[in-house]
């Protein structure tokens, strides 16, 4: 028994969980090789540690604006939004990276 009178084995399942539900809180991340990868890191790092994607599929638009009279005009920039896959192994599940405009903006197992 531990302090304050709860059993030592149901401390250790609720740490347990905790240490594996609290980690990231709800932001997906990708292992390659040694290295972790979140949003949070730049398509140079992510390239640095996970190398050129198996696949990589790229759009671009035009962005648009409503003016005053509330129509839609071209603003003249162009949105670039940038899909890649990568698989480290037959048997790992692939990850899809979504980058806007050289951004990371989630990483999550793809379809």
């Amino acid at each position: 028994m531990s302090r304050g009178g709860i059993p030592k084995s149901v401390l250790f399942v609720v740490l347990a969980g905790a240490t594996l539900t609290g980690g990231v809180a709800g932001a997906e991340s990708m292992r390659c090789g040694k290295w972790v990868v979140t949003e949070a890191a730049t398509k140079n790092e992510l390239l640095s540690k996970c190398g050129q994607p198996q696949s990589r599929d790229v759009t671009r638009e035009e962005v648009s604006a409503v003016n005053p009279s509330g129509a839609r005009v071209k603003t003249g920039a162009i949105k670039v939004t940038e899909r890649w896959i990568y698989q480290p192994s037959t048997q790992a599940l692939p990850m899809a990276v979504l980058i806007v405009d050289n951004k990371i903006v989630s990483l999550q197992r793809a379809d």
